[in-house]
């Protein structure tokens, strides 16, 4: 998969359907080469093709962290180093904050807390820390839980630092969600945490998904890949810190 069809995938898992003339605007290129890149990721099964327009498949046995995943691990790996040990850790259901907990020194114990079931088995490993684990409506889509009895269970904590990601990431409309059901959990979140740290790829910035979780102001932090270009660098770190990986 080229860089280009991975803009497609983010743009389609963001939006769920967009029409082939408007990714060859977005992205510059001819339709014809839209079409080529989308034949492509059809024959993965990872979207499918309708007159005119290209539709997402949803599938929860998907590794979706398939997608910037070098950018990810490096993300991760620098997440990690910032987190003092003692700390408590909050995680949400992104893959990106998944891939931070891959990171953490098994020498040393924190206090781990998630609502995602990817990244709980991956902190289970730690066997020197402490993991607490949400209940409540299980999320395909983002292999996390969700809902009333998910937020009442981070409503409780008061965590050292939380560790989020985002679908977009713009000056206009901060922190964005395509999953109306992911808002009032991620704003718990970052209500239960004295520190937030954003974690999102390049390709986040400048877009907007459809749900708003907070403005730039809610976050203390954002870590991101060495990719992210010094003009959009320049433009997000006069709101925010950002740090790239």
């Amino acid at each position: 998969m080229n860089l280009r069809q991975k803009e497609i995938m983010h743009m389609l898992a963001t939006h769920g359907e967009i029409t082939i003339k408007a990714l060859a605007e977005t992205l510059n290129v001819s339709e014809m080469t839209i079409h080529r890149d989308v034949d492509f990721l059809q024959e993965q099964r990872y979207v499918y093709k309708k007159r005119g327009a290209v539709v997402y498949i949803e599938n929860a046995d998907r590794a979706y962290t398939d997608f910037y995943s070098d950018e990810k691990r490096a993300i991760g790996i620098k997440v990690a180093s910032l987190i003092a040990e003692g700390q408590s850790v909050i995680f949400d259901n992104s893959t990106t904050a998944m891939e931070c907990a891959r990171f953490f020194d098994t020498e040393k114990k924190y206090t781990f807390y998630t609502t995602g079931i990817e990244t709980a088995s991956v902190l289970a490993e730690y066997g020197k820390s402490i993991l607490y684990c949400s209940g409540g409506y299980y999320f395909p889509a983002s292999k996390g839980f969700v809902g009333a009895q998910a937020e009442a269970f981070v409503s409780s904590l008061k965590a050292d630092v939380c560790i989020i990601g985002a679908s977009g990431v713009s000056l206009e409309d901060g922190i964005t969600t395509p999953y109306p059901m992911h808002t009032p959990l991620q704003k718990a979140i970052i209500t239960a945490a004295k520190t937030t740290i954003l974690v999102c790829d390049h390709s986040k910035f400048d877009k907007s998904a459809m749900e708003k979780i907070c403005g730039l102001e809610a976050i203390d932090m954002i870590v991101t890949d060495g990719a992210l270009s010094d003009d959009v660098y320049e433009k997000y770190a006069k709101y925010v810190q950002i740090i790239k990986a």
